[in-house]
């Protein structure tokens, strides 16, 4: 009976995800627009120097950070890759990363760290590049893989 409840609250988690109302977030500094889950994530006001903004969930244990940067050390996408996979400049051995793809214009980085599922995505555009990462505890994953897709499909330049 147990097993039975926590099957029928996991669905309706996942449910809840499929029918989340998305809207669009749209930044006029660096020109992307990404979709997110209004009744989950909430906007959190965009960065003072207008690069992107945060969203979290009402208990703030997930959160979305969006955001453009120029590409002041003139990196490729590929060395831009490597660090995001090896962890940026944070050497954290709790930090697993379980997928990771590069394409032409994109790349992709996912894993766990210490309980949270990460999954990071970024763009190469021209100069810049754009970056969202979403955070969620594992206990929320069912909850959040489907988010996770509509949120990585959705982000694109304008």
């Amino acid at each position: 009976m147990r097993y039975l409840l926590i099957f029928i609250a996991l669905t309706a988690l996942s449910q809840t995800a499929f029918a989340a109302d998305y809207r669009t977030y749209h930044n006029a500094r660096f020109g992307y627009a990404i979709d997110y889950p209004a009744g989950i994530l909430y906007p959190q006001g965009e960065a003072d120097n207008g690069d992107g903004q945060r969203f979290l969930t009402k208990d703030a244990d997930a959160s979305l950070s969006v955001y453009g940067s120029n590409n002041a050390l003139d990196q490729s996408l590929e060395e831009a890759y490597l660090e995001a996979a090896r962890g940026g400049l944070a050497d954290d051995p709790k930090r697993v990363v379980t997928y990771k793809v590069i394409k032409p214009g994109w790349f992709v980085v996912s894993g766990v760290n210490g309980g949270t599922v990460f999954y990071q995505k970024t763009l190469s555009a021209g100069d810049q590049f754009l970056t969202f990462i979403l955070e969620y505890p594992e206990g929320k994953k069912s909850l959040f893989d489907p988010i996770v897709k509509r949120v990585a499909t959705s982000f694109k330049p304008r």
